[in-house]
């Protein structure tokens, strides 16, 4: 999964898993310990809402979104937003507003230069800037800005509101911990590397505060020696001796909100740094589905991704790549959602990959074009070229003699191959005459010619800009009905081969994603003939949400140069393709 929605949904979840708690004694706590996501408590709202935490990070990341760089200015008058007018919030209200953020909203609200705005005192070192500055640590680490860059970038931004030294050295530490995080370092490693960092340019009186930090081992301490306060150190404290001394998401939440106090804050800080750890699917999904504006929520730090790791809109190689992760799992059922993504040397392309390429190489020359005619010997050219990568029997005879009639086939050989069509096509009837000549060539079947019609229908949509909403509608209404949920097919479904069993499974796997990643993983988890699935839900999946660069570049080791040439020639002629 894309390592920014895994922290950022990391830290939400933890946030409003606090939210009713706030304030709570930890004796209190430890009588009646949380362990799931309530409502009500301490200020009075449903389950599921996010506080002051989550709103003023999306404020950030909109700012970036928007700016595509760090603006200052900007970033304050959202914050200025969020505070008089409840954008950014999870009920258009704002219930939650530290003192020293409040005053430097303030002090900005009086034309006073942004970075100038925040507190000085030592006793304005709450976690105020601690709690919305972790989106930081993606744009250095997504942008490879060096150790001076990142620690100016990181003054700067808790100075915003938080401008004393020591809330200044603990958003260091805490970013430069999620930065060894997102290079690979497991959590003791990672901690073990903030320890040996060069503080000296910070004062020795503030090194000193995060001693138990840094010269001693934190996870060691009991839990009577730790503090759950609204203090910097005491929550960067709590909220790194949780996650040490813990093995997975649910428990690095449990054991931080239970700790009492300033419970959405620490939930907010360990679930940021336990998300990046153990993933998204870690997370409990109930917790997920409760979230209060979970969509608005995924849309921004969607965004946020794409903007950061340069993702490119693309069915066709949405396609290739749901293919390549599926070609491992076809007869062999991937039960898990947690797998290796794309490991080359066990994964391949396969005919949906060679197939959909064909076909992508038939509609550069359209309309010029006998379609028919060159989609047949492309087809053929391409197929014998590739014969021995996974073609069904009756395809494969078609390809390989010199008897190229239609069979009346019904299969999903029809849809996987199709997603050209509705980037080409410049209107829904288009779209329909494509994809039914291309279509028909071999599976000439009513089912055949439906379940490619309703792929390619999906992918002209999706470049119109329809939302999923407006997708599953359109599908439901003019092609399959849908009655499930993909929880409902979990173990259940099997291997088959026709459209109509094949093409809504892999629109649902799309529907019910949240990016990308998670819609091949969802794909994959269906189970049947996963290649296929996979490369009718990427091409849907990689035009909306966008392939992150870390993904699709990944991806082009396997192809050869005759197939990432055809590829290219597609990419570089129709270039809507590209954010």
């Amino acid at each position: 999964m894309s390592k920014i929605i895994d922290g950022l949904m990391g830290f939400v979840v933890g946030d409003a898993m606090g939210v009713p708690v706030e304030f709570s004694m930890r004796e209190k706590m430890f009588i009646n310990p949380v362990t799931d996501m309530i409502g009500y408590g301490s200020h009075n709202v449903p389950a599921g809402t996010w506080s002051d935490d989550t709103s003023m990070t999306i404020a950030l990341i909109d700012s970036i979104n928007n700016k595509n760089k760090i603006d200052y200015d900007d970033i304050m008058n959202n914050f200025k937003a969020w505070f008089n007018d409840a954008k950014y919030t999870p009920a258009d209200d704002v219930f939650d507003i530290g003192r020293t953020c409040l005053k430097a909203i303030g002090n900005y609200s009086k034309g006073i230069n942004p970075l100038e705005c925040g507190l000085k005192d030592i006793n304005d070192n709450g976690n105020g800037s601690l709690m919305r500055i972790s989106p930081i640590a993606y744009y250095c680490y997504y942008n490879n800005l060096n150790d001076n860059e990142i620690l100016k970038l990181v003054n700067d931004i808790s100075s915003l509101t938080h401008a004393h030294e020591i809330s200044l050295m603990g958003c260091y530490i805490y970013i430069k911990y999620l930065i060894f995080l997102l290079e690979g370092n497991n959590k003791l490693d990672a901690y073990h590397k903030i320890q040996n960092i060069d503080y000296s340019f910070y004062s020795n009186e503030t090194i000193i505060k995060y001693e138990r930090i840094l010269k001693n081992n934190i996870y060691e301490l009991s839990i009577d020696e730790i503090k759950s306060s609204g203090y910097i150190v005491d929550t960067l404290e709590a909220s790194l001796w949780v996650l040490l001394n813990t093995d997975n998401y649910k428990h690095a939440i449990i054991g931080s909100i239970n700790l009492g106090n300033d419970t959405d804050t620490i939930g907010a800080i360990c679930g940021s740094m336990a998300g990046l750890i153990y993933g998204y699917e870690d997370i409990e999904e109930t917790w997920i589905n409760t979230l209060i504006k979970k969509d608005y929520l995924i849309d921004i730090f969607n965004q946020f991704e794409n903007n950061l790791c340069h993702s490119k809109k693309d069915a066709i190689l949405g396609a290739i790549i749901g293919d390549i992760v599926g070609s491992r799992f076809e007869l062999n059922h991937c039960k898990k959602k947690k797998f290796d993504f794309m490991p080359y040397g066990k994964s391949r392309f396969t005919d949906d990959t060679v197939m959909t390429l064909a076909v992508a190489k038939t509609l550069l020359n359209y309309p010029n074009n006998n379609l028919e005619e060159e989609v047949i010997n492309n087809m053929v050219e391409i197929g014998r070229k590739y014969h021995q990568c996974g073609f069904g029997r009756s395809f494969h005879k078609w390809i390989t003699t010199d008897n190229h009639e239609p069979y009346n086939s019904y299969g999903n050989g029809a849809a996987m191959r199709i997603s050209a069509c509705g980037i080409v096509a410049k209107n829904k009837k288009e779209v329909k005459e494509i994809s039914k000549i291309i279509t028909s060539v071999s599976h000439n079947h009513p089912d055949g010619i439906k379940g490619a019609e309703a792929v390619a229908m999906m992918i002209y949509l999706i470049k119109e800009g329809k939302n999923k909403e407006e997708l599953k509608q359109y599908f439901i209404e003019n092609y399959y009905p849908i009655d499930f949920t993909l929880k409902d097919l979990i173990g259940k479904y099997k291997f088959k081969i026709a459209c109509k069993e094949t093409v809504p499974q892999a629109f649902m796997a799309f529907y019910e994603s949240i990016n990308f990643e998670d819609a091949i993983r969802k794909a994959m988890y269906i189970g049947g003939d996963s290649d296929t699935i996979g490369a009718i839900c990427g091409s849907m999946a990689g035009l909306y949400y966008g392939i992150p660069n870390y993904i699709y570049e990944d991806s082009y080791k396997f192809l050869d140069d005759y197939l990432l040439d055809i590829y290219n020639s597609f990419n570089t002629k129709y270039n809507e393709l590209k954010v």
